[in-house]
């Protein structure tokens, strides 16, 4: 199973002649430890951060060179800081990109609960971890135990408001604060969405054993370069600008009739919906950005699209612990050097051939019928993350594979 993963820098301490990270790390819970790095890494880390001014850092799990980046967050902005690491930090963080459970990384020789001295550490037990570092990852599966996703759904909507920054540090900082009226009547009155499970198929073996499985979504692997549309007998549904409220419930549509579908999402919006763009992750869809505030890549230069890219592209690869390799620009619109930002950067960009322009009439009747009347063979459909576009996905689909074609997810 596949456990959301979040480093979140809150200390840098020296003891004993040696130096650490100090880290909140959420996975399969919220835990306090100390990483051990080298003095130089520390240095480094201790230069481009300050922990007096109320900053949220997050430590990235990417590599480039001997880089890497820390995002440092406070109320509704955002901000790379880019640092040099030792090969020494680069390959514990691929390590520590591995780890699937608290447990596991508790035992890692460089991460401890305490800080505590080199004869103390020796004695911990090292963890055997996969040498590749890129694993796959898994399909996750739905738990018969709602209670500990309802519960990590809850702790990220506490790290991740709309201010931008740890709530769960100042919660542990002030553990008697007292919601304002206004939160708890939000919280009594939120509706509580039932999920739609699809119906798995059933493998019959010999011996009368059976097992479950879920269907696979079906996939169409893009070419490098800029795609408008894809292969005749296929048509790929996109949904552009979220996450937002509604990316759980067209996910659970999608599954349900076994369909595809691909996510371009806004980092600003990645920021107040992180547990909504795990959901997409965790349920087999792709991801791909969107930018990350949503600009005109045909009016900005090289540096400002880069920036765009890579902030957007940092961020959603925090929270899904996979690299992304899709774009779509804004408007889809490009200037020049477009093509050669996103090349440099490993991406392809997608763009569309039907647009039910769902974004401007808001009507879901009209988004069924221009489906409808246009040639969906072969197409990627232009959608966004609307309630209309929500209501009108049901018969979108049925109508589409009345029409014998598959509905794919982009990779």
């Amino acid at each position: 199973m596949y456990h959301l993963k979040i480093l979140q820098l809150v200390g840098i301490k020296e003891y004993k002649e040696n130096h650490y990270l100090q880290i909140h790390v959420l996975l399969d819970q919220v835990e306090t430890l100390y990483w051990k790095v080298d003095q130089e890494t520390a240095d480094i880390l201790q230069a481009v951060t300050d922990f007096t001014k109320g900053y949220y850092y997050r430590l990235t799990f990417q590599t480039y060179m001997e880089k890497s980046i820390v995002t440092r967050t406070q109320l509704e902005e955002s901000l790379n800081l880019e640092f040099t690491c030792s090969r020494e930090y680069r390959e514990q963080l691929a390590v520590l990109k591995q780890v699937e459970s608290l447990v596991d990384m508790k035992q890692l020789d460089f991460i401890s609960s305490e800080l505590e001295s080199e004869p103390e550490r020796e004695k911990k037990q090292k963890v055997e971890l996969p040498k590749s570092e890129n694993p796959a990852p898994a399909r996750r599966k739905r738990k018969p135990s709602w209670v500990l996703a309802t519960a990590l759904t809850i702790i990220f909507a506490i790290i991740f408001t709309y201010t931008g920054h740890s709530i769960l540090t100042k919660a542990l900082a002030q553990p008697e604060k007292v919601a304002s009226e206004h939160e708890l009547v939000e919280k009594e009155t939120a509706p509580v969405k039932e999920k739609v499970e699809p119906k798995p198929e059933t493998i019959i073996l010999e011996e009368n054993i059976t097992i479950e499985e879920e269907p696979a979504i079906p996939f169409f692997k893009l070419a490098d370069g800029t795609s408008h549309g894809i292969e005749e007998g296929k048509v790929a549904l996109t949904f552009d600008d979220g996450p937002s409220q509604f990316t759980d419930e067209i996910i659970d549509i999608l599954k349900e009739s076994n369909a595809g579908g691909t996510f371009f999402l806004i980092g600003s919006n990645v920021n107040k919906f992180p547990e909504n763009a795990a959901y997409i992750h965790q349920n087999g869809y792709s991801i791909g950005t969107h930018s990350m505030n949503h600009i005109n890549f045909a009016s900005s230069g090289v540096a400002a699209q880069q920036e765009e890219l890579v902030q957007s592209i940092n961020l959603i690869e925090s929270i899904i612990g996979e690299e992304i390799k899709l774009f779509r620009p804004p408007f889809g619109k490009m200037n020049g050097t477009t093509e050669q930002v996103t090349n440099d950067l490993g991406q392809r960009i997608v763009l569309w051939n039907n647009d039910p322009r769902d974004w401007q009439s808001r009507d879901s009747k009209k988004i069924i019928q221009h489906i409808k009347s246009t040639e969906v063979s072969g197409s990627i459909i232009l959608l966004h993350e609307t309630e209309a576009t929500l209501d009108a996905l049901p018969e979108i689909i049925a109508y589409l594979q009345e029409q014998d074609l598959e509905i794919v997810t982009l990779r």
